[in-house]
């Protein structure tokens, strides 16, 4: 008998530590909003959800379990982006780099309060040459912004987590 309450009270215990630990790793993604003032991206709500699914799939990549309800919240304010397109042309060759630079502010909020704030850069270079004279269009790369998007993303979790 005292054998058998034993094992129910240690399995308790070991069911208890786990929900514990399970609650540590509980992370809920806050309000992404888009600070843009100036350029092409300004307000547009389409980035900022864009870029909650990307802190979705890093967070899940870093074995956080996303739910509504956890007390352990993240909020991200997208507060510039800029793409800089620098070429050279010399007689047949050419070479275009295009240089995306994203500042984004994120915070971590426990029950609410703002715990931690940071402030992280991301950019990203995308570098084209060839030897026929190609017209500078200076179009939006929308693999470069991606790439330049989710380096920051993921420089605001690691420096939150720290």
């Amino acid at each position: 008998m005292n054998i058998s309450k034993f094992l129910i009270t240690l399995l308790c215990v070991f069911i208890g530590i786990q929900s514990t630990q399970a609650q540590d790793d509980l992370i809920k993604i806050g309000e992404v909003t888009n600070e843009i003032r100036m350029g092409k991206f300004a307000g547009n709500r389409n980035l900022a959800y864009g870029v909650q699914n990307i802190l979705e799939e890093i967070l899940m990549d870093m074995d956080y379990y996303l739910d509504d309800e956890s007390s352990k919240e993240i909020t991200l304010r997208l507060v510039f982006f800029d793409v800089k397109n620098i070429g050279t042309n010399i007689s047949i060759y050419h070479k275009d780099v295009t240089l995306t630079q994203i500042i984004a502010i994120g915070e971590l909020l426990i029950d609410g309060e703002v715990v931690k704030s940071t402030m992280q850069r991301g950019q990203s270079k995308t570098i084209s040459t060839s030897t026929l004279v190609i017209a500078d269009d200076g179009t939006f790369n929308q693999q470069t912004a991606s790439i330049a998007l989710k380096k920051v993303c993921v420089a605001v979790i690691k420096n939150l987590f720290e």
